[in-house]
């Protein structure tokens, strides 16, 4: 009976409880967004390999020992193939597969794709279990500088058949003429990655060197099995090489594709608790009203005969019902929040494959159980306190809820404010390692006390910030700060939501801003040169760049600069090569102990690592070069830390070049006369057009560049808490919409007295302000004090200087009254369009 009862009560209050469903929709949608988004992506790279996984052949490739920036893939020779061909039975056809890094220049001098993608290019070799490229334009390439050039790659670059383009690879850059255009089949790879071919002898030049592999594919004879070949394969070659399965290595790509995305959607995840944290502040404040606008029906029901059970029942069963609504909605605009995900990456530069959203039944089974969940937990606590209303309180004209002493609340949220201060100060002298984690506690417990204390604070801080809305505002203005004023817990329980979502902004704002204005400094004090080279892709350029740019005139010097990889201490670890002398001048190289010349398996270490590490001049410590040469390096000098040389060691060019396979640079500084500047610098400019993989930057440039990737990730972040500040939002507009029903008699009274329908609407439009306001200020505070806090704990992380970003915490703040207005729009229509005698007669 008290379930139809529910329902009844639900199909006759629809619309106040429809704001409600409406924050559990956000809520839940940004949540199940996140899970479509994720399966969606992690179904497209599975169809990218196709088939691959039911051919026959089994791969044979060398294990690589270095995977960072400027590791060089090991790979497999001419005579180790022709040598397995004598000792594998069980083998019929072997099939070389070269393929390496290959970046393709568009007319702008632009990289085609950006950074957001991968670059690679490959022998043309049509069938075979590793390629399904098919020509759709032109020809397969068969001369020295003939290019084909994949169709999504092509389409993005704008490039047709007959275009010459430049193209980097490990070798070098080559400018090439497009002979024809390729397609991957149902591959749709071309979403992540930019892909050309070459021909087969091409390749090896370009890509790996001439009689020198990638990988090798190896087809069975008839009667043997992948498993019996992949055997024979092992036993006759040495431990350093792998073998394996196409099924094998199709499920290690979908495995490694399963973790990523795995991280990434925990990460996003913990946007969408955001999102669902501020939406159960929107339905208990919701229940709460509703409960006490039906204190006498409650009273009535346990007047004749209704248990406490029942009465908490029936409030369980409207909130259910709200959450399996809700947690529908949200399935259906989650769809919408994946796509909207996905267009976010591919605004930000990382491009992900394209595909029809995915929902699986797990998803569906997570949206409606945080949607009902978290819905009927919101709405316990005000069930409960329905169900403790006396019988007799039907008898009487005025019924009040039961509430709690506000005592134990401002004594619990002090307490916990207390600690959450005191992990936060325990942030400023901990290990590099430990503050983040100490500040993250500590900014949840002040966040959590401040929710506490919502209610005691309501009253004061409403009072401050309400003060402008009432002197310009008139009677409308002094009655809104008084409305808000008149229950504290509501307009805390209402603020609380903006608060959350203001907290986190703010906090990533300050903390962003205070990045920028670190690196700008660091750049001033240790960017000395006038200009650098930097290439636009990972490989790098030739040295005739920095050496005819050496040759200019009004040049006084280049410095070229290598960035390696190498294994330190058993740990893969970047590396600078070049001559530390040399740097001194271009970035401010400070040796503090040792000396600044290197010879053969000598080192130099960064100040911070060397602390973490125990190293100090006389030090040895065991390494790897690239070709898989071990050594031991010794420590001849440590150097202070340095963000533009950004690398914990540094290595002596020659004693590098040793064992590395080719000689790339991917930075050189250029040191050039003043007197000279202008036109050395335009000479500069002409003699690059011929190296458009290499791109000139000066120091503003540098600083411009550690902006935008800083700005880059804030506005990430600001993006994925934009739907927690429209829950905030929905919250006012419900709480403001429920007080105007709540209020009915009082406004018909204003109204009876000569208060005009555009009084009302600002006295509620200024309410909303205030609450708005209320959150603003909290939520600002919080952010802040512990943005501040972050700067201070991690300034030996780089964050050496506070900038609060006054300019767009101001902007925050004009958005928050710009979000009242909007959220106050319908509940003051409403309230203004009231009958003024049927108001006056509503009990």
């Amino acid at each position: 009976m008290m379930a139809r009862l529910a329902l009844r009560n639900l199909s006759a209050h629809r619309l106040r409880l429809l704001f409600t469903a409406v924050a559990v929709v956000l809520g839940v949608s940004f949540a199940a967004g996140t899970m479509i988004f994720r399966d969606t992506a992690s179904r497209a790279f599975e169809d990218a390999f196709g088939d691959r996984s039911q051919a026959r052949e089994v791969s044979v490739a060398p294990k690589q020992p270095f995977t960072g920036e400027g590791a060089q893939p090991r790979l497999i020779d001419a005579a180790t193939v022709e040598s397995l061909k004598g000792k594998v039975p069980g083998a019929d056809q072997f099939r070389s597969v070269v393929e390496g890094y290959a970046v393709v220049i568009d007319r702008n001098g632009e990289v085609v794709g950006g950074d957001g993608v991968a670059h690679r290019g490959r022998a043309y070799v049509e069938g075979g279990p590793e390629s399904k490229m098919r020509i759709v334009t032109g020809r397969a390439p068969t001369a020295e500088n003939d290019l084909v050039v994949e169709e999504q790659t092509a389409a993005e670059g704008g490039i047709a058949v007959g275009d010459s383009v430049p193209v980097v690879t490990r070798s070098g850059q080559r400018t090439m003429t497009v002979v024809g255009v390729f397609t991957l089949g149902e591959e749709r790879i071309g979403d992540v990655v930019t892909y050309v071919g070459f021909s087969p002898a091409v390749a090896e030049q370009l890509l790996t060197r001439p009689g020198h592999y990638s990988a090798v594919w190896v087809r069975p004879k008839a009667g043997v099995s992948q498993e019996q070949l992949a055997a024979q394969l092992t036993a006759a070659l040495p431990a350093d090489y792998e073998v394996s399965t196409a099924q094998q290595l199709v499920a290690d790509a979908r495995e490694r594709i399963k973790s990523f995305f795995g991280l990434l959607s925990a990460f996003l995840l913990a946007f969408a608790g955001v999102s669902v944290l501020v939406g159960s502040f929107i339905i208990f404040n919701t229940f709460t009203m509703l409960v006490a606008q039906r204190t006498r029906e409650m009273a009535l029901l346990r007047a004749v005969g209704a248990s406490r059970r029942q009465v908490t029942r029936a409030v369980i069963v409207e909130a259910l019902v709200v959450g399996v609504v809700g947690s529908t909605g949200g399935i259906g605009v989650g769809v919408g929040i994946a796509l909207a995900l996905r267009a976010l990456f591919s605004r930000f530069g990382t491009e992900l494959p394209s595909g029809s959203p995915v929902v699986t039944p797990a998803t569906v089974l997570w949206a409606y159980a945080i949607g009902t969940l978290v819905t009927v937990a919101a709405a316990y606590l005000p069930a409960r306190r329905a169900a403790r209303i006396p019988p007799i309180a039907a008898l009487r004209d005025e019924v009040a809820l039961p509430t709690r002493s506000r005592r134990i609340r401002l004594v619990f949220g002090v307490l916990v404010a207390v600690v959450g201060g005191l992990v936060v100060a325990l942030s400023f002298g901990s290990e590099r390692d430990e503050a983040p984690i100490l500040l993250a506690l500590g900014g949840i417990l002040l966040l959590f006390a401040l929710v506490l204390l919502g209610p005691v604070l309501s009253r004061p801080v409403v009072r401050l910030v309400g003060w402008p809305v009432a002197r310009l505002g008139g009677i409308a203005g002094q009655l809104s700060r008084r409305n808000a004023h008149r229950d504290p817990r509501r307009t805390a329980a209402t603020a609380s939501a903006l608060m959350i979502g203001l907290a986190m902004v703010s906090v990533a704002t300050v903390v962003s801003s205070s990045l920028s204005a670190s690196a700008d400094r660091r750049l001033d004090r240790e960017f000395g040169a006038d200009f650098s080279l930097d290439s636009r892709g990972l490989t790098g350029f030739g040295p005739q760049a920095a050496d005819q740019v050496a040759a200019v005139p009004g040049v006084r010097a280049v410095t070229p600069v290598r960035l390696g990889t190498m294994r330190i201490d058993g740990e893969e670890a970047p590396v600078t090569v070049a001559d530390p002398a040399a740097l001194v001048t271009p970035v401010n190289l400070r040796i503090e102990t040792g000396r600044a010349t290197l010879g053969a398996d000598e080192i130099l270490v960064e100040r911070s690592a060397a602390d973490e590490l125990g190293l100090k001049v006389g030090s040895t410590t065991p390494a790897q070069y690239p070709d898989g040469a071990r050594v031991t390096l010794r420590v001849v000098g440590v150097f202070a830390d340095n963000q533009v040389l950004d690398r914990p060691y540094l290595v002596g060019t020659a004693g590098y070049l040793a064992h590395s396979d080719t000689d790339q640079l991917q930075r050189a500084y250029v040191d050039v006369d003043d007197a000279q500047q202008a036109a050395a610098t335009e000479r500069i400019r002409s003699v690059l057009r011929a190296y458009p993989a290499v791109q000139l930057r000066d120091r503003q440039d540098a600083k411009d560049d550690a902006r935008a990737e800083i700005e880059q990730v804030l506005n990430a972040i600001l993006a994925l808490l934009v739907l927690s500040i429209l829950v905030a939002a929905i919250g006012i507009v419900n709480t403001l919409g429920l007080s105007v029903v709540e209020r009915t008699r009082e406004i018909g009274l204003l109204r009876a007295v000569g208060m005009g329908r555009g009084q009302v609407r600002a006295m509620i439009r200024y309410e909303s302000v205030v609450i708005a306001l209320f959150g603003t200020a909290l939520g600002l505070a919080l952010g802040v004090g512990l943005g501040v806090a972050a700067q201070r704990a991690l300034s030996s992380n780089g964050i050496e200087v506070l900038d609060l970003s006054v300019g767009r915490l101001a902007l925050y703040l004009l958005a928050a009254i710009g979000i009242g207005v909007l959220a106050a729009l319908w509940p003051a229509w409403r309230a203004a369009r009231m009958n003024v005698l049927d108001a006056i007669s509503q009990r």
